[in-house]
């Protein structure tokens, strides 16, 4: 007998029953993603980049990108890059397996308005993830629109239609 997963529950069920996952467990989940995801990608690259970037002040180091554009274009490049990584990590555990592993440790899941959780669903509520602009604006927009909204959506969720809910079984 095949396993129900959550996108075989009634959208009903798992937008109201089932309850939106919590502020905190969201939170929660989401720092433990992120030291995964600093260990996983941002670790093994650490030496390289420390040897492009000086460790100076805020001031020496922005005189240090200003006068040397090939640096800060390679900068640039490589946190696009991460970013775009981080991006997949999110966007492919939540639509092969609902849940990232900082949401497996809270028991929550990512749930689709429509009946199945679609990649494309994944991959826009993980688009605050890369550095550039327009995106950047997420990282103020997601959070306070989570914390103002009955079901803790972020504006990323609602244009997605997915929400985090949590899970019973």
């Amino acid at each position: 007998m095949k396993k129900k997963g959550l996108s075989d529950i009634p959208k009903e069920y798992a937008f109201n029953k089932g309850g939106p996952a919590s502020k905190w467990r969201r939170i929660i989940a989401f720092i433990i993603d992120l030291l995964v995801v600093d260990f996983v990608l941002f670790f093994p690259f650490r030496g390289i980049l420390t040897k492009i970037m000086p460790t100076a002040s805020f001031k020496e180091t922005y005189s240090y990108l200003q006068s040397n554009p090939s640096i800060s274009k390679t900068i640039n490049i490589i946190m696009l890059f991460f970013g775009i990584l981080t991006l997949l990590y999110f966007a492919i555990l939540e639509w092969k397996l609902g849940q990232t592993i900082g949401k497996i440790f809270t028991r929550i899941t990512v749930a689709s308005q429509t009946n199945k959780l679609r990649f494309w669903q994944c991959a826009v509520r993980s688009l605050f993830l890369i550095p550039v602009f327009p995106f950047v604006l997420l990282w103020v927009i997601d959070p306070i629109l989570m914390f103002l909204t009955k079901t803790n959506q972020r504006l990323s969720e609602i244009l997605s239609k997915t929400m985090v809910v949590n899970k019973y079984n």
